[in-house]
């Protein structure tokens, strides 16, 4: 069965620019096509999340990366049934002390983050401490000069695990951000044109970085989202170099697969399954409030027909559905978490037909929708 609809996001599509967007955006972008009953329609990575204790600090950080656009006027508190979407079920509502989706002016690809503050609740124990804990990593930007760009950033304090390691063209490092949070900086061999008044030469975010307990399993569930284009990754022993550009002191050993949608964006993840150092470790569990980078948002033309589809093939759920995200009986689409295997959480943002506002339990007080001075 093939189906032609004409998409609409709701939030923003993600080269929209941040003067365009209204909270309760709904843009139009070429029809797609379902290519099965069981095509959900995934169409763009929207954006990553990353949960700061340090708002201001982190937002200049980013800001240096190249991340100098954004989007916010969310609300600082929302209802139940949108903290039920964040694994809060004790919660009467969240608050959230600041946020913004980042954007980054003339990306080649989908380069989003959700930079969030919480105020309640927030876990602020520190993330993860090696970039081979099961669950999402890291993000990986690409530059034309990494070592430009490791000298700019270490003269303003950056926290890198090692130098540069690799030939010109393949060269990379990995850096902290002022919450932990790993950032991998990758040289691109092809040449690319650069806003020569940037402070960085980074140009994209070719990938996240996912580690697995299993690549198979993994495959075969982000395949159920739509990543069909699968390229592996045999299995690959570093030498101590490169083991120690990673962060490790001792051997390391991985394999994995590069897993793509094939429309819209294009956008990749790479699955790593580390073989030496393993650290099975869960990823973070619920609430989704963890401090570091936490959550994958990904579009959907129907968040509704996702859903259905995904449970069918046994996908797990954090909750239900939640209308998002101004509070209102207005809202024109819909957030809910998938769990993969390692317990990363994939958000699914689309469509959603307008619905009352879910009422507040009987315990909790009015319903109140905060928005930022």
């Amino acid at each position: 069965m093939i189906t032609r609809i004409a998409l609409a996001f709701f939030f923003v599509c993600p080269f929209v620019l941040a003067e365009d967007y209204e909270l309760q955006a709904t843009v139009q972008t070429p029809d797609i096509t379902f290519e099965s009953e069981t095509d959900i329609g995934l169409w763009a990575r929207f954006h990553f999340a990353i949960h700061t204790e340090n708002f201001d600090r982190t937002r200049e950080f980013y800001r240096q990366l190249g991340f100098t656009d954004g989007i916010s006027g969310f609300p600082l508190t929302n209802t139940h049934a949108m903290a039920r979407a964040l694994g809060m079920f004790g919660e009467c509502q969240y608050e959230l002390a600041k946020g913004e989706v980042l954007l980054f002016p003339g990306a080649e690809n989908t380069t989003g983050i959700d930079l969030l503050q919480w105020q309640s609740p927030f876990n602020a124990e520190p993330p993860y401490a090696e970039p081979n804990h099961l669950g999402m990593a890291y993000a990986t930007l690409m530059t034309t000069d990494l070592i430009a760009d490791y000298q700019f950033l270490k003269n303003k304090g950056g926290e890198f695990l090692s130098e540069p390691y690799g030939a010109p063209g393949n060269r990379f490092i990995f850096m902290r951000d002022p919450d932990g949070v790993f950032i991998k900086l990758e040289e691109s061999a092809i040449p690319h044109s650069n806003d020569k008044t940037a402070s960085t030469h980074i140009m994209g975010m070719p990938y996240i970085g996912i580690n697995v307990s299993d690549i198979e399993v993994s495959i075969r569930f982000y395949q159920r989202f739509g990543y069909t284009h699968i390229r592996r990754i045999n299995e690959q022993t570093l030498s101590a170099e490169e083991a120690a550009a990673w962060g490790f002191k001792g051997p390391a050993r991985y394999r994995g697969a590069d897993v793509a949608i094939t429309r819209g964006d294009r956008h990749r993840l790479r699955l790593l399954e580390w073989l030496e150092p393993f650290n099975p470790e869960p990823a973070y569990p619920p609430p989704i409030n963890h401090k570091g980078i936490n959550r994958l948002a990904l579009t959907v033309p129907d968040v509704e027909r996702a859903v259905t589809i995904l449970k069918k093939q046994k996908v797990p759920f954090l909750s239900e559905i939640a209308p998002c995200c101004s509070g209102t009986d207005s809202d024109t689409g819909g957030i809910v978490h998938a769990i993969d295997p390692d317990g990363v959480f994939l958000e699914l943002v689309g469509n959603l037909k307008p619905r009352p506002v879910p009422p507040q339990p009987e315990s909790c007080p009015p319903l109140e929708i905060r928005y930022p001075d």
